[in-house]
């Protein structure tokens, strides 16, 4: 197991600061989340059988899977950024990555932590305004549907400069957010989600080269009810995945749906 240095860390009050708003809002939901089951609490709060959220997970670790072994990374040191719960931290590590997670919630790094265990991952509480790593401390940084729920761009650059800044030169970041034709904002003003062309804007401003983009999904697929009923078996999954990505590949971004997009940049 790896020996974590605090070298890794730069000197900063992210740890330690007097969370304010809108952040201290966003921690108090977070936490009451985190009283549900681990992965309900960081994707659907409402699919109480667990299938749809297995489903989900499984489109997004492939993602993070794909992005970082095409950089060719292998044992690498990799951030988690918003880790939650630990659930996207888990298939890192076991694919020989170490992993530092980060959120804002200390109820959902308590699940992560167990859930972790005896594993080679460090999670660290931040205030959701910056993150306190050092430069070029990290080979990967990965992040799911997080920053959709900074509805400030000026906050969201911040972080994306902060995780940049973190990256060794040429690291990828592999960013899955939630993206519709025309911005929304929803969950009484604590998420948005922004246009393709709103998330490719901000990580260039960050100082990120956009590499990839991929519409994993879309948030109404007819799959996506049947998994959650129990009326698609898991086996079927695999070809559920990959017409979803058929579709999503020819269609974009539909006008009256979102769509889960893989965004891989290099910093």
């Amino acid at each position: 197991m790896r020996s974590w240095s605090w070298r890794q860390f730069r000197h900063s009050s992210c740890t330690d600061a007097i969370v304010t708003t809108p952040e201290a809002d966003q921690r108090h939901y977070w936490d009451g989340l985190s009283e549900l089951d681990p992965d309900a609490a960081v994707i659907d709060p409402n699919d109480h059988r667990g299938l749809k959220n297995a489903y989900l997970a499984s489109i997004r670790d492939r993602a993070f899977k794909e992005g970082v072994d095409r950089r060719g990374i292998r044992q690498g040191t990799v951030l988690d950024l918003g880790c939650g719960s630990g659930s996207s931290t888990l298939p890192l590590l076991r694919e020989g990555h170490s992993v530092v997670g980060v959120d804002i919630s200390p109820g959902l790094l308590r699940h992560a932590s167990i859930r972790c265990q005896n594993e080679d991952a460090l999670f660290v509480l931040t205030d959701g305004r910056c993150l306190p790593l050092a430069r070029d401390s990290l080979d990967a940084a990965v992040t799911y549907v997080v920053l959709s729920y900074i509805v400030d761009d000026a906050r969201v650059l911040r972080v994306m400069d902060d995780v940049r800044q973190a990256l060794s030169p040429g690291a990828p970041f592999i960013m899955i957010e939630q993206a519709r034709r025309r911005r929304r904002t929803m969950e009484n003003g604590r998420k948005v989600q922004r246009t393709l062309t709103e998330w490719s804007r901000l990580l260039a401003l960050a100082g990120f080269t956009l590499e990839r983009r991929t519409i994993l999904r879309h948030g109404r697929f007819p799959s996506t009810p049947l998994i959650r009923a129990g009326l698609l078996p898991s086996r079927a999954w695999g070809l559920a995945r990959r017409m979803e990505a058929i579709v999503a590949s020819r269609s974009g971004v539909f006008p009256w749906d979102y769509a889960e997009v893989c965004f891989e940049a290099s910093a």
